[in-house]
């Protein structure tokens, strides 16, 4: 029955149950044997007999003895043997003490009653109280002087009785309670325990499959020893408390230093604990091997931060499949550049191969040079879309920039590596030589018939031909148009309006490639700075749509290329501010049109892939000025930017077959 289960204790006993009663056992056994000298006392205050206290004491301690002797695997025995001696000492004090304070004694009965609770065990109690039931109704039918010290009637000893009944209901329920709350603590403590254990094992588990490295740190940076079995493979397991820098320090030192440093910035507090996690750094490097990094606060019960999870991710294979598809998408662009114009791409080739070669030869010695040579490739790389090539090229400008020196052998080799991968990749695409052959077109082949039949001389026939070998203006200016527009869709400045005046002009291609592989800066600041975002424009009274006019012609015995857009104009006073930053001395900033040439010197604070260095303009009249030209530039505010150089014209430079026919044309009319 229930009530029968609950009174009876479960027959496993429990290794602290059994520590517990032996140790309490063997207490009880000496209190119990305290009794004689206090029954002695007793007996002789009361006058009932000294030697009888001792003899009588001396029979009941016989029993508890005995059973601590002989029970000792079964403590619980012995403390219902505990229970029923209490009782049998209870009733000889009351025996002993028989006098005026006799009735007093029966306190002894109940107060070791509730005691006998420490034994956790509801039958010490149930024997204890059948114990002094059994002695009450017994003594006082054969000696009723020896429980009460006066005409005790048969009710009296049912109230006595009705009291053990209360009080045993109650030690029961207490000695029960006991047991399973504090004797059944380790029973309670080995399943939560077991509990936690299961958990752990399931959470380890979890650790030693997942693919993602997980480990937490305080905010002291010091590490717990349970992570991933992912992450301990990776970086080797923890040990508890160990720096994290440290742990780190031997796959990537850069990254395990701004940890440790940017660590601090969140267990200062200074700032929001997001925004002290945005400052950690979020990729480690280990050879081939790339690793992401997340950071995510743990709060403590009283909802501050206590730890931060890290969760590492293995990138390496992600990004090589993006960089391998930001290289196809690479090659599909070289490739329609190479449709639209075979003979403009081998032309840039040979440019870029120049380059490299200067850089990898270590020719070019002075920093400026380094510079202008890398921004170069940079500008021509981009417009050509070989964005890895323009990304290196500007990662190694920044390098440049923040230390200050020629960028070291280590740093050029990624620049080389992606110049090599691509002259790779295009080996197949197209022949090294351009061919050796004259392309002309019908205008071409009309005006050489024309120059024929109208008479002219052989000598400008000839010059005619001669200059089919020559580069078209128009070829020329048709490619840079299309590179403009290119680049405006690039930087989201919309459909801008390019406008080209080639004027029939052909020029040496050989002779002015250096100066056609720098002019792309031009057209860079021409998109970067000189078109507005539209509702800019409209705001000014412009249209929407900006313009950029690119010419070449001849004026009064000189090669003009010029560049024409109708944007902001030259902020003069940022670029003498930049300028005056910059320490360089004022005697440069007098003629504010040298503004616009020096190095480092840029109206825009941020830098970008395509501009902001301040080094771009300056390679374009170092390549204009190594021909022999000048250059001019004329800003308005407000108005737009006007750029010319201006070269000495020569047998490099052909006006154009509608010259000629001119002159035919007005000597035949003088016949």
């Amino acid at each position: 029955m229930q009530w029968l289960r609950y009174l009876a204790l479960p027959r496993e006993i429990t290794p602290f149950e059994r520590r517990y009663l032996a140790r309490l056992n063997r207490v009880a056994l000496v209190f119990f044997y305290l009794h004689i000298p206090a029954f002695m006392a007793v007996a002789w205050v009361a006058g009932t007999g000294v030697l009888l206290a001792l003899v009588l004491t001396s029979l009941v301690l016989a029993g508890p003895t005995i059973a601590y002797r002989t029970l000792a695997h079964h403590p619980r025995a012995i403390s219902v043997v505990y229970g029923i001696t209490a009782m049998l000492m209870g009733g000889l004090l009351v025996h002993f003490g028989q006098g005026p304070v006799q009735i007093e004694m029966h306190f002894y009965f109940f107060a070791l009653l509730a005691m006998l609770c420490m034994f956790a065990n509801p039958m010490v109690n149930i024997a204890a109280a059948v114990t002094v039931a059994g002695h009450h109704l017994v003594i006082w039918l054969i000696a009723p002087a020896s429980v009460f010290n006066y005409e005790a009637q048969w009710w009296v000893v049912l109230v006595h009785a009705g009291f053990v009944v209360l009080e045993t209901i109650a030690t029961c329920f207490i000695s029960r309670e006991f047991f399973d709350n504090v004797i059944g603590l380790e029973k309670i403590v080995q399943a939560r325990t077991e509990t936690i254990r299961e958990k752990q094992r399931d959470m380890r588990l979890i650790l030693d499959n997942v693919e993602t490295g997980l480990v937490t740190v305080d905010l002291q940076g010091r590490l717990s020893s349970e992570c991933s079995s992912v992450v301990a493979g990776w970086f080797g397991a923890p040990a508890d408390g160990q720096p994290i820098g440290a742990w780190l320090a031997g796959r990537d030192a850069n990254f395990a230093e701004w940890l440790e440093l940017a660590l601090g910035g969140v267990s200062d507090g200074m700032l929001p604990p997001e925004v002290a996690l945005g400052q950690l750094p979020k990729q480690l490097r280990d050879g081939e091997r790339t690793y992401s990094f997340a950071y995510s606060l743990i709060e403590g019960s009283a909802g501050t931060p206590e730890k931060i999870l890290v969760i590492v991710s293995d990138i390496t294979e992600r990004l090589r499949n993006e960089a391998a598809g930001r290289h196809q998408a690479d090659l599909l662009q070289l490739f329609q550049h190479i449709m639209r114009d075979k003979f403009g791409f081998i032309e840039f080739l040979a440019e870029a191969e120049e380059i490299v070669k200067t850089l990898r030869d270590g020719n070019a010695t002075q920093l400026e040079h380094v510079r202008r040579l890398v921004h170069t490739l940079k500008g021509n790389a981009a417009m050509f879309g070989m964005r890895r090539l323009a990304e290196t090229c500007h990662e190694l400008e920044s390098a440049i920039d923040e230390e200050g020196v020629a960028p070291t052998s280590a740093q050029l080799a990624g620049l080389f590596q992606a110049w090599s991968q691509i002259r790779g990749d295009l080996a197949n695409l197209l022949g090294e030589e351009r061919p050796n052959f004259i392309e002309i077109d019908d205008r071409d082949y009309e005006a050489i018939i024309q120059a024929v039949l109208a008479g002219v001389d052989s000598t400008s026939v000839v010059r005619m031909i001669r200059s089919w070998q020559l580069e078209p203006a128009g070829k020329r200016l048709a490619r840079i148009e299309q590179q403009v527009k290119t680049l405006a869709q690039r930087l989201g400045k919309g459909e801008v309006q390019v406008q080209i005046e080639s004027h029939g002009l052909r020029f040496s291609n050989e002779r002015f490639a250096p100066f056609w592989s720098a002019f792309i800066h031009v057209l860079r600041n021409a998109v970067d700075h000189g078109i507005e975002d539209g509702e800019s424009r409209v705001s000014a009274g412009k249209p929407p749509q900006g313009t950029i006019k690119v010419a070449t012609r001849v004026e009064q015995g000189s090669f003009v290329v010029s560049v024409e857009d109708d944007g902001p104009g030259v902020n003069w006073e940022a670029l003498r501010e930049r300028a005056g930053r910059l320490g360089i001395a004022p005697a440069m900033l007098e003629k504010r049109e040298n503004l616009v040439f020096l190095p480092g010197v840029s109206s825009k604070d941020q830098v970008t892939e395509v501009s902001g260095r301040g080094y771009g303009m300056l390679a374009v009249r170092k390549a204009c000025e190594a021909l022999g030209g000048q250059v001019v530039v004329r800003s308005e505010q407000g108005r737009g930017t006007h750029i010319r150089f201006v070269f000495p014209k020569d047998h490099a430079i052909y006006e154009g077959h509608a010259a000629v026919l001119r002159q035919a044309h007005a000597a035949a009319c003088q016949n």
